[in-house]
This record gives C-alpha cells, sequence and structure tokens, in this order.
C-alpha cells in the first residue's frame, strides 16, 4: 500500500525528488527560513548537508529515512515478474531486505517454483520435479543455479527462522531426487559450496547433516573455517565426525579469534597441530595473543605442545607480543612457563619500560604494523608511544587496516579520538573487504558490540563520514544515523 502523499504515477519519479532535495538544500544554504525549518524539524544541525535535505523530503512523504523511499519507488516502479527476481537475490543474501520485501509484498510468496525452494515450500518443489524430474539437478532459475543452491543459501534457514525445518525437507527432497551435495556457487574468490552455506554461513546444523550423510565433503575450503564462528559447535563437530580437516582450514587460528575453550579442545583433539604458521609467521600461540585471548587459552596450547619461544615475521615471540600488548596476566603466563623475556629496545618503551625508541625501529615496516594489532587490544597507551615516536598514523596491518579500522571494529571511543587528532586517513580502504574504517563502524556495531558505536558514529561524522546509508542493526548507532538523515 502507498503512502498517502504518493500517487502510483508521475509521484513514482526518483528524479523528481532528487531535485527537490537539491532545490531545498540550494535554499537552505541561501539562508531560506523556511529550508532551514523543514531540515531541523528532521534533526540536522549545522551547515546544510545533501544528506539532511534527502531525509527531509524522505520524511515529508512518509519514509523513515532516503535508502528506503529510494528503494520503495524503485520497487514500485518495477513489474512482478523483476520483483520477484529481487526478492530471490535478496532471499540468498539479505533476509532484512527478502522479508521487506515479501511484507510489501505478499503476493510474491506464491510466485512459483524458485520461489518456493527459497522459503522451504517443499510440497510445490515436489510437484515440479514430479513435472519434470531435470530440474532438481539442473541449473535453472534467475540465478541461472542448481536448486539446491536457492534452498542452502536461503537466508530463511537461520536456525531461529519459521522456514528453517521447510528448508531442511527441501534440501533433503532435491538430494533424494538426484541433487549433487556438492553443488557450489561461483563466486569472486572461489566456489562456495552449499555444506558451507548450512554450517559456516547459517550454523543449520539439520541441514548440516543431511548434506553430510549424502556425501558433502567437509574439506572443501570453507565449511569448517566459518563453523567455528557459531557459539553453538554441532555443525563444527559433525564435520569433523565427517572428516574435516583442522589445519587445512586454518580452524585453530579461526576458532581463536574469540575465547572458546570447548571449540578449541575439539580442534586440538581432531588433530590440529598449534605449531602451524601462517604467512606472516604466525604461529597459534601467536594468533592467540594478537587476538588477546585469556592465559587459560595459551596455557591450553601450550600443554598441547605449541612452541613457547618461536619467534614470528617481525621477530616477536609470543611474550614480546603479550607484554607489548599489556597482557599481563597472558605474559606472565608465558614467563611461569620458561618463555625467553628478552625485548627489544622499541618494545620496552612501548611496554612502559623505558627508554627511546631507535629511529630506524620506528621506520621499520614490521614495527609500522605493531600500530593497528595495539588499536586490535584497545592498547591506548602503547598506540600514543608508537605514534610519539614517529611510526605513521597510516600504518597498515596484515589486511591492510589501519589502526583507525581496528578501533571503529571495537567502537573504541577514546582510541578513535586519539587517531584522528593525529589525522587519521577516513578514507584508507583495507584489502579484506574494501572498506573505510566507517565501514568497520558499521560492522562492527552488530558483530563485535564491544563498544560505544553511537558516540563512534558521532566522533566520524564530525569529521567528514556521510557514507553510511543503511542501518547497522544497532539501535543506539542507528538513531545517531537518522538524526544526521544518513539513513
Amino acid at each position: 500500500m502507498l503512502p498517502k502523499q504518493l500517487t502510483q504515477t508521475a509521484d513514482l519519479n526518483l528524479d523528481f525528488y532528487k531535485k527537490r532535495a537539491k532545490a531545498l538544500l540550494k535554499s537552505a544554504r541561501a539562508g531560506d527560513p523556511v529550508a532551514n525549518a523543514r531540515l531541523k524539524r528532521y534533526g540536522a544541525d549545522g551547515e546544510p548537508a545533501l544528506h539532511a535535505a534527502q531525509l527531509a523530503v524522505a520524511r515529508e512523504q512518509g519514509f523513515a529515512s532516503w535508502p528506503r523511499f529510494q528503494a520503495f519507488i524503485t520497487e514500485s516502479n518495477l513489474d512482478f515478474r523483476e520483483l520477484v527476481d529481487r526478492f530471490l537475490a535478496a532471499a540468498t543474501s539479505d533476509e532484512r531486505r527478502a522479508r521487506d520485501i515479501l511484507a510489501e509484498h505478499p503476493d510474491i510468496a506464491h510466485a512459483g517454483t524458485y520461489v518456493a525452494l527459497v522459503l522451504g515450500d517443499w510440497e510445490k518443489v515436489a510437484d515440479a520435479i514430479a513435472a519434470d524430474p531435470e530440474f532438481a539437478v539442473e541449473p535453472s532459475g534467475p540465478q541461472g543455479v542448481e536448486p539446491l543452491v536457492y534452498a542452502c543459501f536461503s537466508r530463511f534457514g537461520r536456525p531461529n527462522s519459521e522456514r528453517a525445518a521447510r528448508l531442511a525437507m527441501t534440501v533433503r527432497l532435491l538430494l533424494n531426487n538426484g541433487a549433487d551435495p556438492n553443488t557450489a556457487l561461483a563466486a569472486d574468490h572461489g566456489p562456495l559450496s552449499c555444506l558451507y552455506a548450512a554450517s559456516g554461513l547459517l550454523g543449520n546444523t539439520e541441514i548440516t547433516r543431511i548434506l553430510l550423510e549424502a556425501g558433502a565433503d567437509p574439506n572443501d575450503g570453507e565449511s569448517l573455517y566459518h563453523a567455528t564462528e557459531h557459539r553453538d559447535l554441532t555443525c563444527m563437530k559433525l564435520l569433523l565426525e565427517h572428516g574435516a580437516r583442522v589445519d587445512e582450514a586454518n580452524a585453530i587460528k579461526h576458532m581463536l579469534d574469540r575465547e572458546d575453550r570447548e571449540g578449541l579442545r575439539l580442534l586440538l583433539d581432531a588433530g590440529g597441530d598449534p605449531n602451524l604458521a601462517n604467512a606472516q609467521g604466525d604461529t597459534a600461540l601467536h594468533w592467540a595473543v594478537r587476538r588477546g585471548r585469556s592465559a587459560a587459552i595459551v596455557a591450553m596450547l601450550l600443554d598441547a605442545g605449541a612452541d613457547i619461544d618461536a619467534v614470528r615475521g617481525d621477530g616477536r615471540t609470543a611474550y614480546a607480543m603479550a607484554v607489548v600488548a599489556g597482557q599481563r596476566a597472558v605474559a606472565g603466563t608465558l614467563a611461569s612457563r620458561g618463555a625467553d623475556t628478552r625485548l627489544s629496545a622499541l618494545d620496552a618503551v612501548v611496554a612502559g619500560q623505558g627508554g627511546e625508541v631507535p629511529p630506524e625501529s620506528a621506520a621499520s615496516p614490521a614495527n609500522a604494523r605493531l600500530l593497528p594489532q595495539l588499536a586490535e587490544h584497545g592498547n591506548i597507551g602503547a598506540v600514543e608511544a608508537l605514534l610519539k615516536a614517529g611510526v605513521s598514523v597510516d600504518a597498515r596491518g596484515d589486511m591492510g587496516e589501519t589502526a583507525l579500522h581496528q578501533a571503529c571494529w571495537r567502537g573504541n571511543v577514546a582510541l578513535i579520538r586519539l587517531l584522528l587528532a593525529y589525522g587519521a586517513p577516513l578514507d584508507a580502504v583495507e584489502c579484506s573487504f574494501n572498506a573505510t574504517p566507517s565501514g568497520w563502524l558499521h560492522h562492527g556495531a552488530t558483530n563485535c558490540g564491544h563498544g560505544d558505536y553511537a558516540e563512534g558514529a558521532r566522533l566520524l561524522i564530525a569529521a567528514g563520514v556521510s557514507d553510511w546509508t543503511e542501518p547497522s542493526g544497532n539501535p543506539a548507532m542507528d538513531a545517531v544515523l537518522r538524526e544526521k538523515g544518513l539513513i
């Protein structure tokens, strides 16, 4: 149903509303009191900006944000077939958007077999197979992929979804009719299997079990790695029971990205090697320190045979890393177990033990990479010590991230302030996700959740950031973004 302010004809022209927003902005900047009052009515403050004018126009039409207004107009101008295709694309990538489209256009739920695949309407899928047995195995539909991909990648398959059980039945039906359990979706960085979707992406234990029992390969390079991300370890256990190889998946280091003793124990007991090093020379022990794991986790690795004095690519041992990062309990555990406790001159200064930083140390690329790592641990004193010693605030970590990326990911307001004061670049793009610090703040607001993301957003906006267009999912941060007219 359309908001009362709009009709289904001329008013559904997006260019018309873009021009209205620009005209409103022009009037506000010219000092028009009516135009400025319209902006302030929806929370704008300071110098008039385009995003504030767009928000005012959208709110006056009955929408919460400009992006939602844009999406409404775009979809209202699509024919029904295009709407169905858009829904299918969202159903396999963005559950919130898919649910929004379905709520706005409920008839889509009855729009054919491909919709039935992503919604788990297995009875309709069974009818399609009865009419054409090849349907279960042939790539088809708007995305040109096998039906099993639609069902396994459907975001409606999350364990808490009302459609999860029906999607499991749909997957079983397709497999019973010849679908290949190792079917994969082509992606930029390599194929993503249906097993990855079930076990790693969604954490759906029933679909994971069905695929494995049908012969899905647990060593697909993705499933075990991503299964470590779920608090419920059932999918990970299923993969290990069916022969997943721990070291091939880099599973131990990824498990160390969070504090989970049970998960780590499962991987070590399954044969994981704590001394396997990555390209930077990090063993599991180095990684545990880098990711801020507890002394108990470190002790588990040592008990499993981790080399206590292994040196990584920058010349540091796990002990040196712990001291520099301010992880006293971990450093104490390592020292008590016989670690070499010698420190370089730079590490001693950063650790607050006095002395001076040699100029060549501050200029060293290896030491520059330390800055984002210290930011990752929230060690503000050590970060400031490195900056004062001459390390660039734009120094990059292993993923091409800056210290500001790490501070934003954790919503560390004090650290964000410090880095902005030193001129941290707002437009720095890291190489893993091609994201700026504001992107890390946006993603961290719901996927990390440790800090004050609302205040972090205020600081970045005050510094000139205005590139958010979608809600983060964090209510406090989203309130700030709405207040500033960005969503």
